[in-house]
C-alpha cells in the first residue's frame, strides 16, 4: 500500500494540467486563463511549499499550449504570493502575520507531451512561525495576486492541534490474537491541551505507519511501510482512535523493500519508529473525491477549496512519532536474512 499522501500528490498533477477539460465552456471564446494552486500547511516542515500554474480557456490546441512553459506558469514578475494569517474568531481582513513566498525552480519533470523544463515553485521558511501557542490559533489564508488585473485567488485552512500516541511505548512486542500477531496502536484525535486553548483543529484522517531504518551500500536510508487509513468521524475531543498493526502485513512490506539490495544494519540504536500522519477534512475530501472506487470509468467533479481558481489548500502532520528502544525478536529473525553482516 502506497502512502496516502503519495497518491493525493499524483491527483494534484492531473488537477494541475487538467482542469479546464472538466469546465463546460466555449471552444471559441477567447483566451481565458485559471489559477491553480496547491499546497499543504505542516507546522512541522522548516518550509512550506506551494505550487502556482495555470489552466487555459480557449480556441486551439491544448496539447500544443501545454507544451510551452509560459501556457501554464505564471512569469514570476507577473504575480505576489504569500500567506496571512487571523485568529479564527475574527474577521479574515484582520491580519496578524504575513508570509512572503520566494520563486524557485527546483527540479525537472521527465519529458512527455506537457511542459517538462524547470517545474516552478513558491517557498517561504515557516520554521518556529506555525508551531507556537498563539500561531495553532489562527486560521491562515494562502494569496495569489495577479499584478496585472489585480485579481487575487485565495485558499484558506487551519493546523492540526497535536495528538499523542498513546500505546504502544517504546517496546514492539506483537501479541497473539486470534492466530494473528498484532501490535495495537492508540491515540487521541487531539490532546487535552491544545483542544483546551484552541491551537488547531481535530484531524479528518490518520494513517500508521512504521519506518525501518537500514543501510543499502553502505548508506543509511529508511523504508516506511504504511498500514490502512483510520477516519475520525467527530470533530469533538477526547476520541481514542484505535488500530491493529499486523506482523505479517508489516514484514510483507520490508521484505518487498529489501529484497535484491545490499543491506546491513544501520549504527542507529532504534530501528523502527511508530508515525500518525493525519490531515484535515478538505485533503480528505480531495483525495476522496478524485480516486475511482472501481475499475469503471466515471467523470467525477473536480475538488477544490480555491476561491476565484481551482486546487487545494489543505492541512497535514507527518511528525507524530514513537521511538522503538526495544523490538520484538520475531522481527529481527526475520530480517536477518537480508543483513550481510
Amino acid at each position: 500500500m502506497k502512502l496516502f499522501f503519495e497518491r493525493v500528490f499524483a491527483f494534484v498533477c492531473i488537477l494541475c494540467v487538467f482542469t479546464s477539460c472538466e469546465v463546460e465552456f466555449d471552444p471559441n471564446e477567447e483566451w481565458k486563463a485559471v489559477t491553480i494552486v496547491y499546497g499543504l500547511l505542516d507546522q512541522d516542515e522548516d518550509t512550506t511549499f506551494v505550487r502556482v500554474q495555470k489552466g487555459f480557456l480557449g480556441s486551439g490546441n491544448y496539447l500544443d499550449f501545454s507544451k510551452e512553459k509560459d501556457s501554464i506558469y505564471y512569469n514570476p514578475e507577473d504575480i505576489d504570493v504569500f500567506m496571512v494569517s487571523h485568529y479564527f474568531w475574527e474577521s479574515d481582513d484582520i491580519i496578524r502575520d504575513t508570509f512572503w513566498f520566494n520563486y524557485t525552480e527546483s527540479y525537472q519533470k521527465e519529458d512527455g507531451n506537457f511542459y517538462s523544463g524547470n517545474t516552478p515553485l513558491y517557498y517561504c521558511v515557516t520554521k518556529g512561525r506555525l508551531n507556537h501557542t498563539e500561531a495553532m490559533k489562527q486560521t491562515y489564508k494562502i494569496v495569489v495576486r495577479n499584478k496585472k488585473t489585480g485579481e487575487e485567488t485565495t485558499a484558506s485552512t487551519r493546523l492540526i492541534g497535536d495528538y499523542d500516541i498513546v500505546t504502544p511505548g517504546s517496546y514492539m512486542q506483537f501479541q497473539n490474537r486470534a492466530g494473528k500477531q498484532i501490535l495495537n496502536c492508540q491515540w487521541y484525535n487531539i490532546n487535552s491541551y491544545a483542544a483546551s486553548n484552541n491551537q488547531g483543529v481535530v484531524a479528518k484522517m490518520y494513517q500508521p505507519i512504521i519506518r525501518f531504518y537500514y543501510k543499502n551500500n553502505g548508506k543509511e536510508t529508511f523504508a516506511d511501510i504504511a498500514f490502512a487509513t483510520q477516519l475520525c468521524e467527530n470533530t469533538y475531543p477526547g476520541v481514542l482512535m484505535s488500530f491493529n498493526l499486523e506482523l505479517d502485513f508489516l514484514l510483507d512490506g520490508l521484505k518487498k523493500e529489501l529484497t535484491g539490495k545490499n543491506c546491513s544494519k544501520t549504527d542507529r540504536a532504534s530501528w523502527f519508529e511508530l508515525y500518525i500522519l493525519s490531515c484535515d477534512l478538505n485533503l480528505y475530501e480531495y483525495y476522496s473525491y478524485s480516486r475511482q472506487e472501481s475499475m469503471q470509468l466515471v467523470d467525477k467533479p473536480i475538488y477544490t477549496n480555491v476561491n476565484n481558481g481551482y486546487g487545494l489548500f489543505a492541512a497535514r502532520r507527518q511528525s507524530i512519532k514513537m521511538r522503538f528502544t526495544h523490538i520484538d525478536e520475531k522481527v529481527v529473525l526475520a530480517l536477518n536474512e537480508f543483513f550481510d553482516e
